[in-house]
């Protein structure tokens, strides 16, 4: 997941190894301290020498990695002298950012964590280079390239005249589409007839076809011509820059009163979310489908998180805010309206290409379909010293449930939808679904990264955190603190979960008719039980 809060750790270790001539600094790795960040500055050996002492305090997998037959203690003898000659190499002959990456590539693609990456700042270029352990592992999987970026499509399925979905009383289907990110912002702008780009071409397509237009409709013609090169300009920015550019063209041009050009919340880019949802036919009632891309529900159906997190004295952030909470609404209000009548014949919760978030959000998933009290899917383990090796006991590790008054859905199919991208809380998710005995998994094997993350705000208890600040220390390693268990104790990262009918996503077929084979043969599972 991206973020669990829980508990960090700040406690200073003093290592020392008789495979090292040195000995080691006592040194705290979690923030911009200069004794463990000053020398690394200007020396790639010292900034080994931080990351591996780092990675030696707070990584959660030494005993696993060490079963996979990788010695932390060989690395450090292996490519401390190889950065050193990096240091050695004269002004004429700089370390090369590709060079560098692949030195990390060689030093860090045998760690399993689906989460862990290190990040460096190349003093040679000043630029930073970035490694992923699982991106690398991932890349080589067969759905690897398709389940990039993906979000499904329901086109096909509402098609009256496919009959997939229901329709209301008006005859139109059930469906309901939102999304809050800068990539849905960009997308209803450019290709939404009657708003943003399209209006405006059509507003300059009247104005140019008058015989003899005023000086205000001159005006709001070359208005309109320069609000459209701007916004075009600033759809190929960097969505970090966008979207302060993006607001003030809101502000500048708002007299034209463009229909869709709303200011854009800059929280929406952390908590930015997709979603979908239908009403899908089944034998003799209903399959209700949910597809979310980020578990960041809970900043949109809790009122605290909301207030916390959103201006919402802004009108187009809080019909952002309520829009995607109306599609989460409508599903599970037709859950709780459907199987209390006896027309509910399965639900669907779509995954795929779900990189994880809050942990909290489980209340609103698999944890709405359970009863109250939480559910227990694996188990947990923290660092306890600061010794290579020093963990807890296994903990065990809860699915939050939702406590308001619910329909139990344990009486009919439960289907997650899951990709190579499904990560973290979409991992835990399915640990869930696979406990649950409606449960089923279709799809492909998740990502493989189900260790747990927090922040660095309290050292109390774990002896673990990030490694120095991002964009600050000339180190920064997002590493993960708890190490996550099955209810087996068995640990699956680095591989994942693997579905229980496995279904592979055919990409042609999806862009030619756009039709879904992994969500077809969930909705089959669920209308034959086969």
């Amino acid at each position: 997941m991206k973020k669990i809060y829980m508990i960090g750790a700040l406690l200073l270790m003093l290592l020392a190894t008789s495979c090292r001539q040195e000995s080691d600094n006592l040194m705290a790795y979690d923030h911009a301290d200069y004794l463990a960040f000053g020398k690394a500055e200007n020396s790639y050996a010292e900034k080994f020498k931080v990351m591996w002492h780092g990675m030696d305090q707070y990584y959660a997998l030494w005993d696993y990695e060490e079963e996979q037959g990788l010695d932390w203690d060989d690395v450090y003898n292996e490519y401390l002298p190889q950065f050193e000659a990096l240091d050695n190499r004269g002004k004429d002959n700089p370390v090369t950012d590709d060079e560098l990456t692949e030195m990390l590539k060689k030093v860090l693609s045998p760690l399993h964590d689906g989460h862990f990456a290190m990040i460096w700042k190349n003093h040679a270029t000043g630029n930073s280079v970035v490694y992923v352990p699982s991106q690398d592992r991932n890349a080589t999987r067969d759905d690897a390239e398709v389940s990039e970026d993906f979000e499904p499509s329901l086109d096909y399925y509402s098609k009256p005249q496919n009959g997939e979905v229901m329709v209301d009383v008006n005859g139109d289907p059930i469906v309901l589409e939102y999304g809050t990110r800068w990539e849905d912002l960009k997308f209803t702008l450019q290709s939404t007839k009657g708003s943003g780009m399209k209006w405006i071409e059509a507003e300059m397509k009247r104005i140019a076809s008058l015989t003899l237009p005023t000086e205000m409709e001159v005006f709001t013609y070359k208005s309109l011509n320069n609000l459209s090169y701007e916004l075009n300009n600033v759809f190929k920015m960097n969505v970090r820059v966008a979207v302060p550019a993006y607001n003030n063209l809101v502000v500048k041009y708002g007299f034209l009163n463009v229909p869709g050009l709303t200011p854009f919340d800059p929280a929406f880019l952390e908590t930015g979310i997709s979603v979908k949802f239908a009403l899908l036919r089944g034998n003799t009632g209903s399959i209700a489908y949910l597809y979310f891309s980020d578990f960041f529900l809970s900043t949109y159906l809790v009122k605290e998180a909301i207030a916390s997190t959103y201006d919402m004295s802004q009108p187009a952030t809080k019909y952002h805010v309520n829009s995607v909470a109306t599609v989460w609404s409508n599903w599970f209000n037709y859950i709780q309206i459907l199987h209390k009548a006896g027309k509910l014949d399965g639900v669907i919760i779509d995954v795929r290409s779900n990189g994880g978030g809050m942990l909290y959000d489980g209340q609103f998933v698999a944890g709405a379909l359970l009863p109250a009290g939480d559910f227990q899917y694996g188990y947990s383990r923290f660092k306890r010293g600061t010794g290579r090796y020093d963990y807890s006991p296994l903990i065990p590790a809860y699915m939050r449930t939702l406590e308001t008054e619910h329909e139990i859905i344990d009486d009919k199919p439960v289907v997650l939808l899951t990709n190579c991208m499904s990560e973290s809380m979409s991992e835990m998710t399915a640990q869930t679904v696979k406990l649950m005995p409606n449960g089923t998994i279709i799809g492909k094997r998740t990502h493989g990264g189900l260790c747990g993350l927090t922040d660095n705000n309290q050292h109390s208890l774990n002896y673990s955190g990030y490694i120095g600040v991002n964009g600050v220390t000339p180190v920064y390693g997002y590493v993960p603190t708890l190490a996550s268990f099955t209810m087996d104790k068995e640990q699956l990262e680095g591989y994942g979960i693997t579905p229980d009918i496995e279904v592979d996503f055919d990409y042609n077929e999806f862009i030619i008719n756009d039709r879904d084979t992994q969500l077809d043969r969930a909705l089959q599972f669920i209308r034959t039980g086969k």
